[in-house]
């Protein structure tokens, strides 16, 4: 019998299954390989908010755990996923000159923010007021990394399926699927958790972000540029920039507006030439109080969740995965900002 079968292989599933494998413990991963929020990501990994200067919610320890994490990854699957790169965050307007000098000099924030404002000399980036610059901070590979572990992972560990809730049994001991047995079943499917019959009550709100890939070979930026947008330098001349932000339209066609929407700001942050290489939209697993959703479900004490990671879940998932298996294997408590049952009664809704 395994230990668990886990539902969606994006980076919350990926962080729960090396959690798993660090603790010798087996599984099952069952995912229909056609892709969701973790696959487009940036991977962006900034414990900042820079719309505030403010740090994210338990960004800091997140980030501490997160890139040793990450470095153990690199050196298992013998692959790059890690690019540290500075963000130059654009300054709009000459009070944020002094927001910024001040949120660099508290405690928490200091080791993310150079305090200095630095001048912009480069005629293809719009920075006539100068940018801060963000320490720490980066992006992960997170299509490539995703890819590589599952090459990593052996045939009975990785099934490339549809899940399909009708063929799962469940006991007070035990869960089958089909021809597997395990003692758990962690659900990590991002936005697909609406339809899922245990959870979907839950209030994940869901936010769709249209991305464009462009070629810019005239911009020469190592760091991640931030201004209305992120422009993510990706390798090749090739520059990921989003996102937008529609939480009406939960689908998953790309849409003129929202090309439309990302170029205007594209070119409100730098003034060169530009080439659209790829236009792509998913949908983030955004939740209504802007926590994360970890835990078991009140009926069934071996059916769990690990979603709601949002836009931050390369810093959040590599903590978040082991609170949650030392949740299930009674060594702690959830913290409760995180845990499902501040929700428990859209858990117990019947439809």
């Amino acid at each position: 019998m395994k230990h668990s079968i886990i539902v969606g292989f994006g980076l919350a599933g990926l962080a729960f299954a090396e959690q798993l494998k660090r603790s010798n413990l087996s599984f099952s991963i069952i995912d229909s390989g056609r892709g969701g929020s973790s696959q487009i990501a940036a991977g962006i990994y900034n414990p900042t908010v820079l719309k505030r200067f403010s740090l994210a919610w338990n960004a800091d320890v997140f980030h501490q755990y997160a890139m040793p994490f990450y470095s153990d990854l690199e050196s298992k699957l013998k692959t790059q996923i890690v690019y540290p790169a500075q963000i130059h965050k654009i300054f709009n307007k000459r009070s944020e000159h002094n927001e910024w000098i001040s949120a660099s000099d508290t405690k928490k924030l200091a080791p993310f923010l150079d305090p200095k404002i630095h001048s912009n000399h480069d005629d293809s980036i719009n920075a006539t007021l100068g940018y801060g610059n963000v320490m720490s901070s980066g992006r992960v590979a997170t299509n490539h990394l995703i890819n590589s572990y599952k090459s990593f992972l052996n045939s009975d560990e990785f099934i490339e399926e549809e899940f399909d809730f009708k063929k799962l049994k469940y006991s007070d001991s035990s869960i089958t699927y089909k021809d597997i047995q395990a003692k758990h079943i962690v659900f990590c499917e991002g936005f697909k958790m609406i339809n899922n019959p245990f959870f979907k009550n839950l209030p994940l709100v869901g936010s769709k972000g249209e991305i464009l890939i462009i070629k810019a070979p005239k911009l020469k930026s190592k760091a991640i540029l931030k201004g209305p947008i992120f422009i993510t330098p990706i390798g090749g001349d090739l520059y990921w920039a989003g996102a937008t932000f529609e939480r009406n339209d939960k689908t998953l066609r790309c849409t003129p507006k929202g090309r439309e929407w990302v170029l205007n700001r594209i070119h409100k942050m730098i003034s060169t030439e530009i080439e659209v290489i790829e236009h792509i939209t998913q949908i983030r697993p955004t939740v209504q109080d802007r926590r994360p959703l970890l835990g078991t479900h009140p009926a069934y004490k071996n059916i769990h969740l690990l979603n709601g990671l949002g836009s931050r879940g390369v810093l959040a998932a590599p903590l978040l995965s082991e609170w949650l298996l030392d949740y299930i294997e009674g060594k702690s408590m959830l913290n409760s900002e995180v845990d499902i049952s501040r929700f428990e009664s859209y858990l117990r809704q019947t439809d």
